[in-house]
């Protein structure tokens, strides 16, 4: 299994997931990893049947992402994985229980109350932007885009950060 793209968007699986960043991350599977979706049936069967065709969708809570990642990852398959993540706090804990990526996509983080908007469908809380600060530090690049031709190209979240004075 390799991860083809880790994206946080408190969407999940919606149009422009099944649309856009499968065909361009060229993933064969979908994890959404979120405890809440995973412990409501109901919600974890509607994201399990928005899988566009020639995908699977699986739902996991952190902790059982953490465990197939660890089991899965660099196996010897034609699985590309695309994770789906509420937030940049899930997202950290991913990478570090050994998740294996280059680089964080931010799409979609809704506004609300203790949180700043960054950039068009991205707003971050305090913790949000700790754990963006860690993924730097250890080397992961963190990048904004809602749709991979919309901006025209990615943005450097960290310039975002700075731009609204939270860093």
């Amino acid at each position: 299994m390799k991860i083809a793209l880790l994206r946080v968007d408190d969407r999940y699986v919606h149009g422009q997931v099944t649309a856009a960043w499968v065909k361009l991350a060229n993933a064969n599977e979908i994890w959404v990893a979120n405890d809440a979706v995973a412990k409501n049936p109901v919600i974890k069967q509607l994201q399990k049947s928005l899988a566009p065709p020639g995908s699977n969708v699986e739902v996991y809570t952190i902790e059982e992402a953490i465990k197939k990642i660890q089991e899965e990852q660099g196996k010897n398959d034609n699985k590309r994985v695309l994770i789906l993540v509420a937030n940049c706090v899930d997202a950290l804990k991913l990478i570090e229980e050994g998740a294996k990526v280059d680089s964080v996509n931010l799409g979609q983080m809704a506004f609300r109350q203790g949180r700043t908007q960054i950039a068009k469908t991205a707003s971050v809380s305090p913790e949000d932007v700790e754990a963006i600060k860690k993924m730097v530090e250890m080397g992961v690049k963190v990048w904004y885009q809602q749709l991979p031709d919309f901006p025209s190209r990615p943005q450097d979240v960290m310039k975002l950060l700075k731009d609204k004075k939270l860093l």
